[in-house]
């Protein structure tokens, strides 16, 4: 069978579809490259501060007596202190697991990054909540206005002494 087209019509539909890829071609590549350009003079894809590093120490509010184990956990903002929710998704990967006290009443939480995507995202506040079993449940926030920005960067909150009150029933000896 032949062809319905003349012999000299085909060459200058080969070149024609070669022309429509070429410009594919460099279209994905001009996109690239102004892309990277674009991440010279500010930054597409970069790490952020999401939560600020905390430290501090956890006291006994009636003796001044430092509180080991106690459980120290950052929180989502709207988070309920109280409850559990059940996780969603790759909720369960993101949960950092609860800090301890040190035998001194101790404690340093990382901060934590993310990546951020054409835009700059700060933290504002973090919420922790402290728990231990013969102290009362105490949860507190710290904002921006309560770090300091270290060196290299990072947002620093020094949240001084924490007082936890002993859970009622419990009898304190001094």
């Amino acid at each position: 069978m032949n062809s319905p087209l003349s012999p000299a019509v085909k060459p200058a539909l080969r070149v024609r579809r070669m022309n429509r890829t070429c410009l594919r071609h460099l279209h994905v590549l001009a996109s690239s490259a102004l892309l990277l350009a674009g991440c010279q003079s500010s930054p597409v894809l970069s790490s952020q501060y999401i939560s600020p590093r905390v430290k501090g120490r956890v006291l006994d509010a009636a003796t001044g007596q430092p509180i080991r184990n106690v459980s120290i956990r950052r929180l989502e903002s709207g988070q309920n202190p109280g409850t559990t929710a059940p996780a969603k998704g790759a909720q369960p990967l993101e949960r950092m697991q609860a800090l301890r006290t040190d035998p001194n009443g101790g404690f340093n939480m990382d901060s934590e990054r993310d990546l951020m995507l054409l835009r700059r995202s700060d933290w504002y506040s973090v919420t922790l909540a402290f728990t231990h079993a013969h102290y009362q449940r105490l949860t507190t926030n710290y904002t921006l206005a309560n770090a300091i920005i270290s060196p290299g960067g990072e947002p620093v909150v020094d949240a001084g002494n924490i007082l936890l009150q002993p859970a009622s029933g419990r009898v304190t000896i001094r």
